[in-house]
């Protein structure tokens, strides 16, 4: 894997703020010094991640998920060190001088062959929408506004009759098992025949860009199926995919939102008005797998399903689903008639645009919705928009919007209705610590939070203890150590990204919040944890000792073992001593 240069590492770091990196992915909210999320790393629901502009880190309090926008972006992604770094280089603009690898994962071998077979299929389908037989389907693209740049971007071909497809698969080699098992072909009386004959192709990828199906439209008029989708197959599961998200993940990122439609020309539309943070559900049914696809995209999901009422209930739905997830969301109101295909052809790219910076928050589309549905006439079903609409109020947190709002169901309604703040609460963790930091564990982090921030401190470990007895707490003291060799300050963000194991990303994020790391150097504080350390690794020899003594041996042996078993309770008591003689002074 190609190694970025350090310069540019710390460049990219400098450059990059946490918090609009972390926005990029999760709704933050600024509470004081401080930005809160929710912790995408456990089953979180209030936001339990801090985000400290200041140092450059974040830490969840209930899960201990920590590191900077590095560790941050590896974890959410899934991806290498350099990886994250690329990525966060791409969101800030930041050219890199090298091209980083991307971590190829070990396929399944079978599945390697079915994204094959789709591979050569789109390569063929590709060629055949310039052949002679695509004339029609090329001028009804063309028509629409698909030029060839865009059936480029979004590989559309076309599937000639006569099985052609399923001739050419055979004579590359495939067999036709994995024909019919990808849905490209099917069996029946006559043998092997193609499943989108005569239709035009929208290849259908999953989120890594492999291939998995496709949508395809018909030129039969007289064919009630205009659309088809590839049905379940080992790749595809519908309600699993959401098309196009590959291509507008980075976008989406950029943007801070992603678009949601309904179909794959709707997406198409919005590619043809410059606007590439779109995608689609296939339909208006959409899933908590879908869901979750969105909320890894972007902090904030725009839905722009059609407007008329299927949309609309489609809307409500999903909506509800993805503010569940922890989305922000918002709805495009469309009220032009047009889907985003229409509207693109018709009216043009500004109006497209122009409808697009219409948008409802979800409250206001839920008040908008409910009153659609509602005879303010009849006063049971008034009675019913009060019930339904202070049931989403009170999903709100933000007070200023529970005021308006209370105030708007009041006003439409009819019913008065007073505001009441949302109580403060703190639910109960999901995450409990399994064990409380105790004497020994406590006494090591401090050492380790005053090494981290005094060079004075990492000598004096150095000569007076050397080592701690957890080993993740070793190596990082370790590396500490040699860090001063070089420097006489310690960026924490550096040794987060040297650090090898998240289990150690946390832990420096742990000592950056001890007090002790934010204190003068005070080598009082700094003797009491390493006699604490003493006082722990005694009392194990001690009892090693004894447990020695037990054992039968020879007298010469147990003389020797008695010696060391008084030096050590001598030493033991010393230092007991001192602790005691410490807390009196104090």
């Amino acid at each position: 894997m190609a190694r970025i240069p350090e310069e540019e590492v710390a460049e990219v770091r400098r450059r990059a703020d946490i918090a609009d990196i972390i926005g990029r992915y999760l709704t933050v909210q600024k509470r004081g010094r401080e930005y809160r999320a929710v912790c995408p790393f456990h089953d979180d629901h209030d936001p339990s991640l801090h985000i400290n502009p200041d140092m450059q880190i974040y830490k969840c309090f209930v899960c201990g998920a920590g590191g900077n926008m590095f560790t941050f972006v590896q974890n959410y992604e899934n991806v290498s060190f350099p990886e994250a770094v690329e990525k966060v280089a791409d969101l800030i603009g930041f050219p890199l001088s090298v091209k980083v690898d991307r971590t190829v994962v070990q396929q399944d071998p079978q599945k390697e062959r079915y994204h094959n077979v789709l591979k050569e299929t789109i390569r063929f389908t590709c060629y055949e929408i310039n052949s002679e037989e695509a004339k029609e389907a090329k001028a009804y693209l063309d028509k629409r506004g698909m030029d060839e740049t865009i059936r480029g971007q979004f590989e559309i071909g076309f599937n000639p009759g006569n099985d052609r497809l399923s001739k050419f698969l055979k004579a590359k080699g495939f067999s036709e098992a994995d024909m019919v098992s990808v849905n490209v072909a099917r069996t029946g009386a006559s043998g092997i025949s193609d499943v989108f004959a005569n239709r035009i192709t929208f290849p259908i990828h999953d989120a890594a860009g492999n291939p998995i199906g496709f949508s395809a439209r018909t030129m039969d008029p007289d064919n009630p199926s205009k659309y088809v989708n590839t049905t379940d197959t080992p790749l595809f599961h519908k309600g699993e995919i959401v098309y196009n998200a590959h291509r507008a993940r980075m976008s989406a990122r950029r943007e801070g939102k992603v678009y949601v439609c309904e179909g794959v020309t709707d997406v198409i539309a919005f590619a043809r008005a410059g606007v590439q943070n779109a995608v689609c559900t296939l339909g208006t049914s959409c899933t908590k797998q879908q869901i979750e696809i969105l909320h890894h995209m972007a902090p904030r999901v725009i839905f722009c399903y059609d407007g008329d009422a299927a949309g609309q209930n489609a809307t409500m739905k999903a909506g509800r689903l993805a503010r569940e997830a922890g989305c922000e969301v918002a709805v495009v109101d469309n009220r032009t008639g047009l889907d985003p295909d229409e509207l693109t052809r018709k009216e043009g790219a500004d109006a497209f645009k122009a409808m697009l910076g219409k948008e409802l928050i979800w409250m206001e589309f839920v008040l908008q919705y409910l009153k659609n549905r509602t005879n303010f006439d009849n006063y049971q079903e008034r009675k019913d928009f009060v019930t339904k609409a202070k049931a989403e109020l009170d999903t709100l947190t933000d007070e200023v919007d529970r005021r308006y709002f209370t105030e708007e169901i009041s006003r439409i309604s009819g019913f008065h209705l007073d505001y009441t703040p949302k109580e403060a609460h703190t639910a109960p963790s999901t995450y409990a610590r399994t064990k409380l930091i105790g004497g020994l564990d406590q006494a090591e982090e401090i050492i380790l939070a005053m090494m981290l921030a005094h060079k004075e401190a990492s000598q004096h470990f150095s000569e007076t203890l050397g080592f701690l007895q957890n080993k993740d707490r070793d190596s990082v003291a370790m590396m500490i150590v040699d860090s001063y060799r070089t420097k006489d300050v310690i960026d924490p963000n550096e040794l987060i990204d040297r650090m090898d194991t998240q289990e150690n990303r946390n832990l420096i994020t742990r000592l950056i919040d001890q007090p002790v790391y934010a204190m003068e150097y005070d080598e009082n504080v700094l003797d009491g944890a390493i006699r604490k350390v003493k006082i722990s690794l005694k009392t194990a020899q001690a009892n090693a000792f004894k447990e020695q003594l037990a054992q039968p041996m020879n007298p010469e042996s147990a003389l020797v073992i008695m010696q060391e078993y008084k030096e050590c309770l001598n030493d033991l008591r010393r230092y007991i001593d001192e602790e005691a003689n410490e807390i009196n002074r104090n």
